[in-house]
């Protein structure tokens, strides 16, 4: 077959069952997670947390954010888009987005006795949907199944692979809900598996993958300026990956970005890296100081200034973890040594 796009691995076992040649429903914008009401029992609020609850009886319910939770059986569970609906004795009530992540080592945690989960699961017709993989070649596990016509399959993982083998993106474990001759590609199969809707990838997250996907850097500048929101973000991740052991700035130098798309934290390090080292760069870091540092004794003339100041200010429930608004971003760079001049 051709180079294989995807791979899908068995989730026992963690052994690659079949090469595929392309997808179809993988790429959309994903639903939001479904919110999940948790009662977190044998709890000792405290802090922001104790702050909610006092605010919950109050008000009936208290937008949180982000909250770790760890068990007495020492499991750390990762909630987000938290919403404190109440507490009763010790046992706190809140709703978060979805299911929360099992993490074995972190900071600060609230300590609980255990996690129950109160509403319901939701149908999968309603949160899931259907993705088929197409051109598929099996092999292992899953050719053995389809010789001996079995009707079902364990769950599988998907991965998306860059041209060179690699893999470019780990999707979640799903489940086989059929397969069959392919429509598209003879002597091979198409296998159809459960994706949850809000797994989907964005098709601008794709379209960034397929700029990155080949041999050097993409030459052109300004590709950056394309993309948007979660695509950006996925353009600066991709280029921070490519940007290990970057020469530092040559000393005194002037440097000038133009800031007409510099919409946010992530646009304004995309520019001000590729001003300096050409294009599909990022600095991995975004803190104006260390921003700064990195251009101690040099010069800053940003272009377009006034639309930056626009567009990053204070970003509501974020917390301490919200990107620098434009006057942090410009007094950490002059706290850090550089001369800023906008224009």
């Amino acid at each position: 077959m051709e180079q294989p796009r995807y791979a899908l691995v068995a989730a026992e076992g963690a052994r690659v069952v079949a090469f595929c040649a392309d997808v179809t429903g993988l790429y959309a914008e994903p639903a939001a997670p479904p919110r999940v009401v948790y009662e977190l029992r044998g709890c000792e609020p405290r802090g922001d947390l104790a702050r909610a609850v006092a605010e919950a009886v109050v008000e009936g319910a208290a937008p949180f954010g982000a909250l770790r939770v760890r068990t007495v059986d020492g499991e750390l569970r990762s909630f987000d888009g938290v919403r404190v609906r109440g507490a009763r004795g010790d046992v706190v009530t809140i709703e978060a987005n979805g299911i929360p992540l099992f993490a074995g080592v972190g900071g600060d945690a609230v300590p609980c006795g255990n996690v129950v989960r109160v509403s319901p699961p939701e149908p999968e017709e309603r949160t899931h949907t259907e993705v088929t993989f197409t051109g598929c070649s099996p092999r292992g596990a899953l050719r053995d199944a389809l010789a001996a016509g079995a009707e079902e399959f364990g769950p599988v993982r998907y991965q998306v692979l860059w041209r060179t083998g690699g893999v470019r993106h780990y999707g979640e474990t799903v489940r086989v809900t059929g397969w069959g001759r392919s429509a598209t590609h003879h002597s091979l199969v198409d296998i159809s598996v459960a994706v949850p809707r809000a797994g989907l990838i964005p098709p601008g997250r794709r379209a960034v993958w397929d700029v990155f996907d080949g041999p050097g850097m993409p030459a052109e500048p300004g590709i950056w300026r394309r993309f948007t929101g979660a695509a950006r973000e996925e353009w600066r991740n991709q280029a921070e990956g490519r940007s290990y052991d970057l020469p530092e700035p040559a000393p005194g130098a002037t440097y000038e970005i133009d800031g007409r798309d510099v919409t946010d934290l992530d646009g304004f390090v995309c520019a001000v890296t590729e001003a300096v080292h050409g294009p599909g760069r990022a600095f991995p870091f975004s803190d104006p100081r260390a921003l700064g540092a990195e251009f101690s004794g040099r010069t800053l003339v940003w272009r377009h200034a006034d639309i930056a100041r626009a567009c990053l200010g204070v970003t509501p429930l974020l917390g301490p973890s919200r990107p620098a608004t434009f006057q942090e971003l410009v007094d950490g760079l002059r706290a850090g040594g550089t001369r800023v001049v906008l224009a």
